[in-house]
């Protein structure tokens, strides 16, 4: 998995957010100021910045371009004496280690419940999934919730399965954590007490029991809290030498409560998911979303492994769940780790929000986990390893079918990475990944070029020259046009556009693509004209 993302990162420009989370990462640790990308914590942030310090870039020093944290972004990678290609690459490297450390969890957590054979079956999938390959490579928060959600998740669970004090701890450092990654992750804060319910229902462990259990959450949950004040700390030691009132009393709050730009952030997401975002599914454009937007994602962006494992699980559920549950014990840990997913796709289905199957990312471990286990339990030793061998194998053909563009990702049952755009936009296909694939492009395919690029990094920085295109209604710039055109799929669609502005050009026939997020056109005039 590693090798993969480490030869494809190199390929890929910076996507959209990438550059807005690095660089506030990198202001997060310098000044202390965390007023810079509020609508996310700050946990990936800073760590994505922390191999910075190897390079010490400077930060801008026009504070104006505060005002756009996207400008701000594009000085600090591109405007001033730093390679920010190199940049990148270093910011990306905390998210492929944290990748690593999504299969070990996967890997521990399945022989831990279920046996070595179903861990390594869950293992091998995990390292082969398109969408956590993708991710996996990026600065951003998706990948960094997914690991700490089943974290959280299956540590509760082994603590419950046999209490101890270390147990506890570690469970509790995974819930800070999350809650630290994204505002998404406020979600345990109901599912993990509603699971305790679930293992007091199933194996009644007695009043003393639930008791000290529901005490030790109690505890945690405080905990948890001063782990993400503990995120802000630079910010609240800054505050706090610029007061005139008890210092040690202000900080001791500070340090009891999330600090005020943490409530910030949350209160922006909320106002987001109330406005609504504009989005794409199946040929329409709304910024209100649509409720079996992620179910749809699900079913378009998932490999066919995923797709098979949850119908087989589906069925094990309705007619075969005694078979292979056959204690209270193993129940619970089997209603817990299907509970999770569960309750975070039922929130998923709520949001306005709609922009991709990274908000789907933590679901996967889940059926990976559970899909393998049940295979292992209901199928002999040796017809397992075959059956395990068989879907290893389907999922490493989809795996290479799509290689180096993970992030267009889409399963063969719709119609592979190609059909793609029919589908789902922004973020599932076109984030403005492709930029170094286009300078290739161009140097082997010489001649002008127009473009009309959706992304957040300037083509020039990659010494791409070019015409932009024209829209349907200019049509004496139409006509003059000599060059092959290349437009991002998102704008093709006129997500983000007004709509009509590239209706002229999906008329016409493509003559290729560009990694999966640029669409191409012969636009030159006939030799003699």
């Amino acid at each position: 998995m590693v090798i993969l993302q480490v030869a494809t990162l190199r390929q890929e420009s910076q996507t959209f957010d990438e550059g807005v989370h690095l660089a506030a990462g990198y202001r997060y640790w310098n000044t202390g100021d965390f007023s810079l990308n509020v609508e996310h914590p700050p946990l990936q942030k800073l760590l994505s910045a922390a191999p910075l310090f190897l390079l010490r870039p400077p930060l801008p020093t026009d504070e104006k371009l505060l005002i756009d944290q996207s400008e701000y972004a594009r000085a600090f990678l591109f405007g001033g004496a730093a390679d920010g290609d190199r940049l990148l690459f270093y910011g990306r490297m905390p998210t492929v280690l944290l990748s690593v450390l999504l299969l070990v969890a996967v890997a521990w957590a399945t022989r831990l419940y279920f046996g070595a054979p179903a861990a390594l079956g869950a293992l091998w999938l995990c390292a082969l999934d398109p969408n956590l390959i993708a991710h996996g490579r990026y600065v951003t928060t998706d990948l960094v919730s997914a690991l700490l959600f089943f974290l959280t998740v299956v540590l509760w669970v082994d603590y419950w399965r046999a209490p101890t004090g270390q147990r506890a701890v570690w469970a509790t450092v995974a819930g800070g954590l999350a809650l630290g990654a994204k505002f998404s992750m406020l979600l345990l804060l109901p599912l993990i007490p509603a699971l305790l319910l679930l293992h007091a229902v199933l194996l009644r462990p007695g009043w003393r029991r639930l008791g000290r259990s529901l005490a030790v959450l109690a505890v945690s949950a405080v905990v948890a809290i001063v782990m993400v004040a503990g995120l802000y700390a630079p910010e609240t030691w800054r505050v706090s030498q610029g007061r005139t009132i008890n210092v040690a009393a202000e900080t001791l709050l500070s340090f009891t409560f999330p600090p005020s730009t943490y409530l910030t952030g949350l209160r922006t997401l909320m106002d987001h998911n109330r406005e609504g975002h504009t989005a794409f599914l199946l040929g329409q454009v709304s910024d209100q979303g649509w409720w079996y937007y992620f179910p749809v994602v699900f079913a378009v962006k998932s490999p066919l492994v995923v797709l098979l494992l949850t119908v087989m699980l589906v069925g094990i559920g309705l007619w075969k769940l005694p078979s292979i549950v056959r204690t209270p014990a193993a129940g619970f840990v089997w209603a817990a780790l299907a509970a999770a997913p569960l309750a975070y796709f039922a929130v998923t289905l709520n949001s306005r929000i709609n922009l991709g199957v990274r908000h789907l990312l933590p679901v996967y471990p889940f059926l990976y986990v559970l899909g393998m286990a049940a295979l292992a339990a209901l199928l002999p030793l040796r017809r397992y390893l075959i059956v395990a061998g068989a879907v290893i194998g389907l999922q490493t053909v989809e795996s290479a079918v799509v290689y180096p563009d993970y992030l267009g990702f889409f399963n063969a049952a719709v119609g592979g990475s190609s059909a793609g755009p029919r589908y789902l936009l922004d973020s599932n296909i076109d984030w403005g990944q492709d930029l170094k694939k286009l300078k290739t492009y161009m140097e082997t395919h010489p001649g002008p070029v127009c473009l009309e690029y959706f992304g957040s990094v300037e083509p020039k920085h990659y010494g791409i020259q070019f015409e932009y295109l024209p829209k349907t209604w200019d049509k004496d710039e139409r006509e003059r046009l000599d060059c092959v055109g290349a437009i991002s799929h998102t704008l093709l669609r006129d997500l983000y556009v007004r709509p009509g502005s590239y209706e002229w050009l999906r008329r016409r026939p493509q003559i290729g693509r560009v990694g999966s997020s640029l669409a191409l056109y012969d636009l030159r005039k006939p030799k003699g004209r």
